[in-house]
């Protein structure tokens, strides 16, 4: 799927939203911001003429983002829908190589990062609960900007890079708190997978090769919901 595709989906889907919710109220806006826990990613391909893989350690690392959204109202049960758009970012460090052609082991002078620009589609389902505490769920599916700037090897001469439009997607569970009319504080967990993510491998006196993996990361944000 070309990220144009990705693109239009996403807006067809925000699209859709908007039309179904023409007599709702409710208009918010949010940012937020926390720590990210990558999943380490092995990037496999034919490097040398064989079948390798790069396992790649990743640092914890942070994300920013914000989001427009819209209730729908209540669908019933004290369960309320609503939906958004989220623009986000994050990044993390890589600190340890293991390279299959050169066998176990780990690799000199790791160095580098990946980081993503992420825009969603997000669909919520709010639990009302009679109280200033309003649990929710929800998931969303976008398109992600990965970009990769990777290095190890004696002399730090080998190296991962690229920048790749994937699609990907998000699970969401958190609660929100009341602190005024117009204002809420949150917390969230979310787990994000971004698929077929590549890159190039190139080193020194040596024909580049393409390498590629699903990246996934749990993020845990806490941020400031305006109702407006």
């Amino acid at each position: 799927m070309t990220s144009t595709k990705m693109l239009l989906s996403a807006a067809l889907v925000a699209g859709t939203m908007s039309a179904g919710a023409a007599n709702a109220q409710d208009w918010y806006g949010q940012i937020f911001g926390g720590a990210t826990f990558a999943d380490n990613p092995n990037f496999s391909g034919v490097i040398g003429g064989a079948a390798n893989s790069v396992f790649t350690n990743l640092d914890d690392g942070y994300n920013l983002g914000f989001a427009i959204g819209r209730r729908f109202g209540d669908l019933g049960n004290g369960v309320g829908l609503r939906g958004e758009i989220e623009l986000s970012f994050s990044e993390n460090d890589a600190d340890g190589f293991n390279f299959t052609g050169n066998g176990p082991g780990a690799e000199a002078n790791p160095g580098g990062d990946i980081s993503s620009t992420n825009l969603f589609a997000n669909v919520y389902a709010d639990f009302d609960t009679g109280g200033r505490v309003t649990p929710y769920l929800g998931g969303g599916i976008g398109v992600s900007f990965v970009d990769q700037s990777l290095v190890y090897g004696p002399t730090s001469n080998v190296r991962i890079d690229g920048s790749d439009e994937v699609f990907a997607l998000q699970l969401i569970a958190g609660a929100s708190v009341d602190v005024s009319e117009s204002a809420e504080l949150f917390g969230d967990v979310r787990y994000i997978q971004a698929y077929d993510v590549a890159g190039t491998r190139t080193v020194n006196g040596a024909a580049p090769a393409s390498v590629s993996d699903d990246l996934s990361s749990v993020a845990l944000n806490v941020g400031l919901r305006f109702n407006f």
